[in-house]
């Protein structure tokens, strides 16, 4: 492996009415005062007078609001409104409508580096390279950091990011109690298997998903072959992933990918889990503001965390996460120097105030394993998780994720992947017939040149 980007403790702790209208979303007016500010160019002066527009998808109560309250406190003469839009392909079009619109965004958020990347190359995000150089403590997100810590295009930074975003396997506590289920510090997929199995019955899936193999194996630009320069889905690894996928589903263990589809849990995945349908779930951390948010999702369970299952014991493996909360500047901003000044301030407080809504800074400065835990998992923290699982899955300095570097037409093969593994798992398409149009599709993609 190269290139890894380790959440281990010392990289974790150290280092306008008319948008509205658009975008449908939840938005709140922490200045109290009025729209944004819109078309023109350069950067503000002074902050005198600015009001900064953030669209980001996180729920504003879940901490964008008390941050934004922080930084109007520090910037008395810079009002902030945040707006939220939902983090689903529907929600992306309407942020990118809204930025093409001249909807008066100043600052934004993406949380998939292809659609970030997208934008700046549709000349939606400032070149922030020298920005992050600037800043000392930002080093890790440098250009040329060592190991890369931010996503380059041609040499060049478009957002910096302020979360770091790990997948866990959450398993409800209750149910491996039940069923005599012990667990080390990690496993293997046919472990992982034989404990779906176990806790597959009255009327409980063993698992709504099912543990990725080929990003584990891989690594960074795992759906790229020879630089870039064609497609990687023919590698036995996707295959191999699929098959037990199938097997999984056939054998009942794993959720039917029609009721995933009709119910859109791959986007709220924590409602079967919560409610008790799955007994586990592979999600990343956003899962974690439902399971705190007992009013909204009652339940009487623990929340064990494992990492990602190995396909062998004590591979060298890499997590399925990634750098999320990626922050960039609207170059159609009044306020370009404001909305810097602020994406700053967020990168540097997220430990504070976004990690109790599920989300991990990528920068928590000394921060303490302890104070960590305690504003992710709640007040709540023992009668809702297990502690020391999720102690131990966090700070393990074997929990590295993968950077990517290479993204031609990367949201178009998003959108390919789902199509056809959808139709895998609704038994429309053979596996041969996966790969074969995994293949054309994507590398027609990449020969296209999008994005």
């Amino acid at each position: 492996m190269s290139e890894r980007s380790k959440l281990n403790r010392r990289t974790f702790l150290g280092g306008a009415a008319a948008a509205a209208a658009v975008a449908a979303t939840s938005a709140c007016n922490l200045a109290g005062g009025g729209g944004g500010a819109g078309g023109g160019g350069g950067g503000g002066g002074g902050g005198t007078g600015a009001t900064l527009n953030v669209w980001g998808g996180v729920p504003n109560e879940t901490g964008p609001d008390a941050l934004c309250a922080a930084f109007m406190d520090e910037f008395p003469d810079i009002q902030v409104t945040y707006t939220r839009y939902v983090n689903d392909d529907e929600g992306n079009i309407k942020l990118d409508t809204s930025l093409t619109g001249g909807a008066g965004i100043d600052m934004y958020f993406s949380y998939n580096p292809a659609r970030m990347l997208q934008r700046a190359d549709a000349g939606l995000a400032i070149d922030v390279t020298e920005k992050i150089a600037a800043e000392s403590d930002f080093a890790q997100f440098a250009v040329d950091a060592d190991p890369i810590g931010n996503y380059v295009r041609d040499g060049k930074l478009f957002a910096i990011p302020a979360a770091r975003a790990p997948v866990h396997v959450y398993i409800n506590k209750q149910m491996m109690d039940a069923a005599g289920i012990t667990l080390g510090t990690s496993w293997t997929v046919d472990e992982f298997v034989e404990v779906a199995r176990q806790l597959t019955g009255d009327g409980v899936f063993g698992t709504l998903n099912y543990p990725p193999q080929a990003r584990v194996m891989i690594g960074p630009d795992y759906r790229y072959a020879d630089d870039g320069a064609r497609s990687n889905f023919a590698d036995p690894w996707f295959s191999r992933e699929l098959e037990l996928a199938m097997s999984l589903q056939t054998e009942g263990v794993k959720m039917d990918q029609e009721t995933i589809i009709a119910e859109q849990l791959q986007t709220f995945s924590q409602n079967p889990y919560i409610a008790g349908r799955v007994a586990i779930l592979i999600a990343s951390g956003q899962i974690i503001r439902s399971i705190n948010d007992t009013t909204e999702y009652p339940h009487d369970f623990q929340t064990y965390c494992m990492p990602l299952p190995t396909p062998d014991p004590g591979m060298d493996a890499w997590n399925t996460g990634q750098l999320g909360d990626l922050i960039s500047v609207n170059p159609d901003s009044q306020y370009q120097d404001e909305a810097w000044e602020l994406a700053k301030f967020w990168v540097r407080n997220a430990a504070e105030f976004m990690t109790p809504g599920g989300r991990l800074p990528a920068l928590a400065g000394e921060t303490s394993e302890d104070d960590i835990l305690a504003a992710l998992l709640s007040e709540n923290a023992e009668e809702l998780y297990d502690v020391e699982s999720w102690r131990s899955m966090l700070f393990s300095p074997d929990l590295v994720l993968p950077v990517d570097s290479i993204f031609t037409a990367g949201t178009q093969i998003d959108s390919i992947m789902t199509t056809l593994t959808d139709e895998y798992l609704l038994g429309d398409r053979p596996l041969d017939s996966w790969v074969s149009e995994a293949v054309a599709q994507s590398d027609a993609a990449i020969a296209n040149g999008g994005a």
